[in-house]
C-alpha cells in the first residue's frame, strides 16, 4: 500500500501543478493569442498523458489500480497532439474539451475522496466537496462554450488554479492519513493487491 500511494502521489502532484502553472499563465496574460494557449496546453497534456502511460506499463502488475490512470493518460496525450498539429481546430472547441477534461479529473478526484473515507478520516467531506465544485466549474466552462472573450479564459485559468489547489489539498491528506491508516491497520497482504 505504501508504494500505491507514492506513486499516486507523484502523479497528482505532477498534474496539480501542472494545472497551477497553467491557470497562473491564462489567469495573468488573457488576451495571449489562442495559438500560444493552445501549444503551451497541448505540450501540458502531452506530457502529462506520457507520464501517466509510462506509470501504467512500469506498475503493470497493478492493471487494476492504474487503468483509469492509463485511459486518462492516452486521453490527454491524444488531444495534447491534436492541440499541437491543429491550433485554430481546436481553440474554436477549447472551453469544450476544457469543460471535459475538467469533469473527469474530478471523477478521479471522487476516487481519492472515497478512499479518505475508507481510511475513517474525519474530514473526507472537505474532499469530496471540492471534488464536486470541481465538476459544477468544468459544467460552467462546458456550458458556455461560445462565450470567447479575455473574461472566458480569466474563468478557466481561475478553475484549473483551483482544480490544482484542490488536488495538492487531496494529495497532502492521503499522505498523512494513509500513514497514519498503516499505523493503526497493519496488514500482510496488500488489499489493493487481490483486485
Amino acid at each position: 500500500m505504501k508504494e500505491f500511494f507514492r506513486n499516486m502521489k507523484v502523479n497528482y502532484l505532477v498534474s496539480s501543478l501542472l494545472y497551477i502553472a497553467f491557470g497562473m499563465v491564462i489567469l495573468l496574460w488573457p488576451a495571449a493569442t489562442g495559438s500560444v494557449l493552445c501549444f503551451a496546453f497541448g505540450g501540458i497534456l502531452l506530457l502529462y498523458g506520457a507520464i501517466s502511460i509510462l506509470s501504467f506499463f512500469v506498475h503493470s502488475s497493478r492493471l487494476g489500480s492504474y487503468r483509469l490512470e492509463l485511459v486518462l493518460g492516452v486521453v490527454a496525450a491524444a488531444v495534447g497532439v491534436l492541440f499541437l498539429l491543429n491550433p485554430e481546430f481546436v481553440l474554436s472547441i477549447f472551453p469544450v474539451i476544457l469543460g471535459l477534461y475538467i469533469i473527469i479529473d474530478a471523477l478521479l478526484n471522487l476516487k481519492r475522496a472515497i478512499e479518505l473515507r475508507r481510511m475513517e478520516y474525519p474530514r473526507w467531506w472537505i474532499a469530496l466537496l471540492l471534488t464536486l465544485i470541481a465538476m459544477g466549474l468544468g459544467v460552467l466552462i462546458l456550458m458556455r462554450p461560445l462565450f470567447l472573450s479575455d473574461f472566458l479564459f480569466m474563468v478557466i485559468g481561475g478553475v484549473l488554479i483551483y482544480n490544482g489547489l484542490a488536488d495538492l489539498w487531496a494529495i497532502l491528506m492521503l499522505g498523512r492519513v494513509g500513514k497514519e491508516f498503516r499505523k493503526n491497520h497493519p496488514i500482510e497482504v496488500d488489499p489493493i493487491d487481490i483486485e
